[in-house]
Formats: C-alpha cells, structure tokens, sequence
C-alpha cells in the first residue's frame, strides 16, 4: 500500500508539474498610453498600483499616434491602436485619447479614483472560460466561438525616454501589452507561452463590447 501510494503521489506531482490553472479577475482593467503623452505617467502609476491586487487584471496598451511628436513608442503596435478605437466605437466617444482607463469594456476616463475602480466587477457568468498550460502549451476550454488572447509582461518596465514630450523622464509601465490576437475555437492552441509573458483570454459580448468572462494565466 505505501508503495502504492507512493506512486499515486509522484504521478499527482508529476501532472501538476505539466499543468498551470488559470485565474478568474474580478475585474478587467485596461489602460491605453503612449511614452510620448506628457499626461501618461500619473495614469501608468495609478494601474500599476492597481495590479497589486491579484483581482485586478491589468493591461496596458501602447498605441502609436502620438509618435509624431519626436519619440516612437517602443512598445506601440498598430493593433492596439485599433483596439482603443473599436472601443471609441463601442463607447460612442468619437475619438481617441491618452491616457484612458477603461473598465470591463464599458466605462472610460482618464483616471479614477481606486474606491470607483472597485465597484466596477465582471457579472457572475455560468459559461465556461478557462485558460491554462498544459504540457507547455496554452490550452482554452471556453463556450465561446469568440475569444481574444492577450500576452502582457507582469510587473513594472523601466523605459529611458530619449525625445518628445517625455524627453530626458524615466517611465514606468505595469503590465505591458506584447501581443493580441483572435482565438475562433477552443482546446490546444499551439501556442507555447514565452518564459516570464503572462496569458489573457477576453470575451467580449458581441453587441455592446462589454467584456464578459476573463481568464489569466500567469508565469
């Protein structure tokens, strides 16, 4: 029996040394900036304070309009551009704007207040979407046909900011956006996640934009 149960115990070890479970966040924050927005670092500070609270996922996303003025954004990608103005179409903002803070996909500003961020929480939804590693691969189980993958670097970034508005600060960014792309089926994605990226999935609804299920795994 000691045998037995020896065996029984490696196995469970061997398994759980295979598999990383992903974690459900209350709420989904997401911040659009720029290392050339002068307005930016109070905002970049205010999320990266919120990403503390392991409740909080926190994205922050740089886009690439404001390169014109002297400085390209190391990390800006036009498809995070695009992302903010899907939400200024989902918003009815008509236009773009940084620093802007958006919570679950369905309230805007350019700060809050961390006791108004906390009332903001994603509704109790009895659909499955969990993202996890298996094997070293991403694997989704979700009852979605919808679903966006999201890779961030947790913690701060320090970015030495040489033009610009910025010209001469050091800025720091929490959560930093790497990639994001658009998963159409659940089970093994063939992805296999980079040392130190965490993993997103985000399920819009279809209608409002409203973000309505989250799933985070993270190194």
């Amino acid at each position: 029996m000691l045998i037995r149960f020896i065996q029984i115990m490696f196995l469970v070890s061997l398994i759980s040394a295979n598999a990383m479970a992903g974690e459900m966040p209350t709420r989904v924050v997401e911040l659009f900036t720029s290392q050339g927005c002068s307005s930016c670092p109070p905002a970049n500070r205010f999320v990266g304070k919120l990403a503390e609270d392991p409740d909080n996922l926190v994205l922050s996303y740089a886009v690439t309009y404001w390169d014109f003025l002297g400085w390209k954004d190391v990390f800006g990608r036009q498809e995070f551009t695009n992302r903010q103005k899907e939400y200024s179409e989902s918003l009815n903002i008509g236009y773009s704007y940084t620093p802007q803070i958006i919570l679950n996909g369905t309230d805007h500003n350019s700060k809050y207040k961390k006791s108004a961020v906390a009332d903001w929480m994603l509704s109790p939804n009895p659909k499955i979407l969990d993202l996890s590693v298996v094997n070293d691969e991403l694997v989704l189980k979700a009852d979605y046909s919808d679903v966006l993958l999201v890779s961030y670097k947790p913690g701060w970034q320090m970015i030495d900011v040489k033009k610009g508005e910025n010209g001469g600060r050091k800025m720091k960014i929490a959560n930093v956006v790497g990639s994001i792309q658009k998963l159409t089926e659940a089970g093994p994605t063939n992805i296999k996640p980079e040392p130190g990226l965490a993993y997103a999935a985000l399920v819009h609804d279809p209608e409002s934009f409203q973000i309505i299920a989250a799933s985070v795994v993270k190194p």
